[in-house]
């Protein structure tokens, strides 16, 4: 039986000025971590979620139908 590896996405956070760069330059020199210094990631699962609870065409649907796209949406989002 083959043992499939699930990728884990750590996030990394802090205040202005208290070593983030420093350490994100230290793991990303380990080949076997991606690290980007900013992500627009943020920004893009706001922006949707503003469109699933202000748009009418999201409103208009069933909330949980509605809540499980919003989710599935983000978590798709996060992994690419």
């Amino acid at each position: 039986m083959s043992s499939s590896v699930v990728p884990k996405i750590f996030y990394q956070s802090s205040m202005p000025r208290a070593g983030s760069t420093l350490l994100q330059n230290i793991i990303a020199q380990n080949p076997s971590f991606y690290v980007t210094p900013t992500s627009g990631l943020l920004e893009l699962v706001f922006g949707a979620r503003l469109n699933y609870t202000n748009n009418a065409e999201f409103r208009a649907q069933d909330s949980a139908l509605m809540k499980k796209a919003f989710l599935a949406f983000s978590r798709a989002g996060m992994e690419a």
